[in-house]
């Protein structure tokens, strides 16, 4: 028995669907006897019942700041407020569009360009509300900055926080960790896996702590190349079977 853990844009998904073969292949696992996790930069409030329709009961949410199983909350960690607010005077200062993600809700800080729209648009989300005001006492997951060019001036001003470049619009804004993979540790922990029977799968630079921490790290053929680099195997496109292949190569169906 082994643990899957699935990233979802660029890895089960494409411009918000499920490509050919991956509710096939979780079936197949299944069958199988074993798990599966969607391991995600998305909030709760993003997920769009994937979980429902993939049929996966263990989420690792917020690139790793919040844990379910079977809707019960295992594992979560918030940004502090005063970084938040740290983060909102930058992008005053700097006009930078930045879009704050509550436990609640997601709202637009700033929206000065058409650049989050874009971005609601091909992840099948709805555009967020524009809301200026500052809530020291409300959860934050995460953030979205959408201005690459003052992504490293950011960073030095914040390096409490971490960016990744999840998509080619926007940078997530994170608390300073391991991201996914502290997620995963927990739900492994709380599972009762050993590292080694995990295996991971994903696209992006935020996927990379993911895939260094568990047993088998594994690489879309779409994935970026410092991603590619730090794989154990690199399998299709997530347009070409990409999942499937790579479940077909480690004989997990």
């Amino acid at each position: 028995m082994a643990l899957i853990c699935l990233d979802l844009d660029g890895t089960v998904l494409h411009e918000g669907k499920p490509v050919k073969g991956v509710i096939e292949s979780i079936e197949l696992l299944k069958k199988n006897n074993h798990e599966i996790a969607i391991a995600t930069g998305r909030s709760p409030l993003l997920l769009n019942n994937y979980d429902s329709l993939l049929g996966v009961d263990y989420l690792v949410l917020a690139n790793g700041g919040h844990v379910q199983v079977k809707g019960n909350i295992i594992f979560e960690r918030y940004i502090p407020s005063e970084y938040v607010k740290r983060a909102m005077e930058y992008s005053d200062s700097e006009n930078i569009d930045l879009v704050i993600e509550y436990d609640d809700k997601y709202v637009a800080y700033r929206k000065d360009t058409d650049i989050p729209d874009k971005f609601c648009d091909i992840f099948k989300i709805d555009k967020p509300d524009i809301d200026r005001n500052y809530y020291p006492n409300r959860n934050v997951f995460s953030m979205i900055v959408f201005d690459s060019d003052k992504i490293d001036d950011m960073r030095k001003k914040l390096p409490e926080l971490q960016f990744n470049s999840s998509n080619k619009f926007g940078y997530d804004v994170n608390l300073k960790g391991d991201l996914k993979a502290d997620g995963i540790r927990a739900l492994v922990d709380h599972l009762g896996y050993e590292m080694n029977d995990v295996f991971a799968i994903g696209d992006g630079y935020n996927d990379i702590s993911m895939i260094k921490a568990v047993g088998h790290g594994i690489a879309m053929g779409n994935a970026s190349q410092e991603l590619k680099d730090k794989a154990e195997y690199i399998t299709t496109d997530v347009n070409n079977y990409g999942l499937m292949n790579a479940l077909k190569y480690y004989s997990l169906i």
